[in-house]
């Protein structure tokens, strides 16, 4: 085995021939530590490479067999991406997973393990990755890989302490169930038909004056909802981008506020709390029961436990309430 330095944080060891262990110490649990390399809200703070580079695709199923995908874009617009899919899930111990970049700078896919230790209170992080061969692995350290990763690493160690007081919170995914006395072809046009949408789209006192679906894996949808005049009359957009379709099953999408361009928006600054979701999983799903009726749900991921939970499980049962109302209408 040979430890190879690469500064006093970062420890580089080569524990085999095709192999390269980085092992660094963190001051905060193992929990908060395990959450900064799975939730893609965290993820996109740290994990951003030189000064000047963004990281606007982060997508990440964890599940075993889930897959991810990651997108930097650099201050000239070059873009550098990657992915992989989840072998084996330990939560919150361990996450093992396959990694190949677009360029395939790595000779071909490589197999990397995500081990953390938790000892009073902090957590010893070990990012193994195993290459395809020995040559692969000895240029991968030519490149300086150790000291660009301790980069992201150094941002870790200042945005723990703004973290913290957050991993304890109760997280509940919402889930409602419902059943239309509709075909499956008809609830399914309520969701990918832009004037359907904006039937239901918004709970009681919303209207929606607007949906441009991009209906598609890869798409993004942009939907608008109207509060009444009472209400204040003001519009608020949401994003849709789709990650997984499957035809009259299943639509699996990633939910943001944004503005009326479709770019991001603050929840903070739209007034929301800070503990609102931001590319929050949602996932729709639809059985066909027979008889000209569907059974759909909808899952929203992630919730913190809380008054906008409670909130936004009325407003998706005041839609779905709207959606129903209109399959009692001639198509």
């Amino acid at each position: 085995m040979m430890n190879t330095g690469a500064s006093k944080a970062l420890q580089v060891t080569t524990p085999s021939d095709r192999e390269i262990a980085m092992t660094r110490v963190f001051d905060a649990p193992r929990r908060l530590v395990f959450d900064a390399w799975t939730k893609p809200e965290l993820v996109k703070q740290w994990l951003l490479g030189p000064p000047g580079w963004t990281m606007p695709v982060c997508e990440i199923d964890l599940r075993v067999g889930g897959r991810y995908r990651f997108v930097w874009r650099g201050p000239d617009g070059t873009e550098m991406g990657m992915g992989g899919v989840h072998r084996e899930i330990v939560v919150p111990e361990r996450v093992v997973n396959t990694q190949l970049f677009d360029q395939d700078w790595t000779g071909g896919e490589t197999i990397g393990t995500l081990l953390l230790v938790e000892r009073d209170g902090k957590t010893t992080v070990t990012n193994s990755v195993l290459y395809s061969s020995k040559e692969a692995r000895d240029n991968a350290l030519k490149t300086g890989m150790a000291d660009g990763v301790e980069m992201g690493y150094q941002r870790l160690d200042k945005l723990f302490p703004l973290w913290k007081n957050t991993v304890n919170v109760e997280r509940r995914d919402l889930v409602v169930i419902r059943v239309f006395d509709a075909p499956v072809e008809r609830v399914w046009k309520a969701w990918t038909d832009p004037q359907q949408v904006m039937q239901w789209w918004g709970p009681n006192c919303f209207t929606s004056p607007s949906a441009q679906m991009d209906f598609r894996e890869g798409g993004t949808s942009l939907v608008c909802m109207r509060a009444s005049k009472e209400f204040g009359g003001q519009d608020f957009y949401s994003t849709w981008a789709y990650t997984k379709i499957v035809p009259m099953r299943s639509i699996e999408y990633i939910h943001n506020l944004a503005d009326n361009n479709g770019q991001k928006a603050d929840p903070v600054k739209l007034g929301m709390p800070p503990d609102f979701p931001r590319d929050q999983r949602h996932l729709v799903t639809f059985k066909d029961l027979g008889n000209g009726k569907t059974e759909t749900t909808v899952t929203e991921f992630g919730w913190c436990v809380g008054k906008m939970l409670q909130l936004s499980e009325l407003g998706l049962n005041q839609c779905l309430d709207k959606m129903a109302a209109t399959f009692a209408k001639p198509m």
